[in-house]
């Protein structure tokens, strides 16, 4: 996944440019920003249920069908029902998927019909995948199932750690690396969320990574992966991580960081400002650990 940043730097295709020029926010507004103007522009009446929220913003986006799919090959895809987007939306939707992750992929989707109202020449004829609206649906996507407003005020009293990250996810029915992202690209927290995959050998690979820049990251001493994997409570302390740039040179950074035991693996929230919680994480939150939905 492109980062925030880099996706601001880019914003580099035609669809991107006319995407930002026809939006209105600004000629000059980061992709990112438009994309959120945008999804507030359509947001109605506030309403405490979540689903709600978003039957109403699939209203507003035209998309009238929903069907789930057993060998859907991705999560979800969104397609035209006709020429323009008055004609309306079908979602097709991977059956069986976890409810966050169907609620992050429904969000997801219909954010691309933005695309299709302000750039219909490129949407409606036969085009590739672009990343950039990728990074941007995920964002839009965010910004929908987790409002700033209500967001702001709740984070505040939290530390960065696993347990708050659980909190938040629950609370707004989305999963750990949603919740993340969205904490990241706020600006409140600056952390990544990685997932370590055990091998049959007893060492540990890298699965996914969550937030930042895409890096094929390594321990300096993964030791405390093992240690971890052995220990029933969350295990915080500081280390050195590091990727090898495209010339083989190590490039280290210092961490906080804070490791978790999961179902196959070791889930890590590591960067600045990590910290244990005053109390111990309770039983529910270990459960929620171990079955991570990515």
């Amino acid at each position: 996944m492109l980062s925030q940043k880099t996706c601001s730097k880019m914003a580099g295709s035609p669809l991107l440019r006319w995407f930002i020029q026809r939006s209105r926010v600004g000629p000059k507004a980061r992709p990112e920003h438009v994309m959120s103007a945008l999804v507030e522009s359509v947001r109605r009446k506030r309403t405490r249920s979540l689903d709600k929220q978003l039957d109403l913003f699939l209203q507003d986006r035209n998309v009238t069908q929903i069907d789930l799919v057993s060998d859907l090959s991705c999560d979800g895809l969104i397609e035209p029902l006709g020429s323009s987007f008055c004609d309306g939306f079908r979602l097709r939707l991977k059956r069986n998927a976890s409810e966050a992750r169907n609620r992050f992929t429904v969000a997801h989707e219909a954010c691309h019909t933005f695309f299709y109202e302000l750039v219909p020449e490129i949407k409606f004829a036969p085009h590739g995948l672009d990343a950039e609206e990728e990074w941007l649906c995920n964002f839009g996507a965010a910004a929908l199932l987790v409002p700033v407003s209500s967001l702001r005020r709740k984070v505040k009293k939290l530390p960065a750690c696993l347990e708050s990250l659980d909190t938040l996810a629950s609370e707004y029915a989305v999963s750990l690396p949603t919740m993340a992202l969205r904490l990241r690209s706020l600006g409140y927290w600056n952390c990544q969320l990685s997932f370590w995959h055990r091998m049959l050998d007893g060492s540990f690979a890298l699965h996914r990574v969550y937030g930042g820049k895409r890096r094929s990251w390594r321990w300096d001493d993964d030791s405390v992966l093992k240690t971890a994997w052995e220990s029933v409570k969350p295990l915080f302390g500081h280390a050195c991580v590091y990727y090898e740039d495209s010339r083989g040179v190590r490039r280290y950074i210092s961490i906080s960081y804070e490791l978790h035991r999961s179902a196959d693996g070791v889930i890590a929230l590591w960067g600045s400002g990590v910290r244990k919680p005053s109390d111990e994480p309770p039983p529910l939150f270990r459960a929620a650990l171990r079955r991570p939905q990515y």
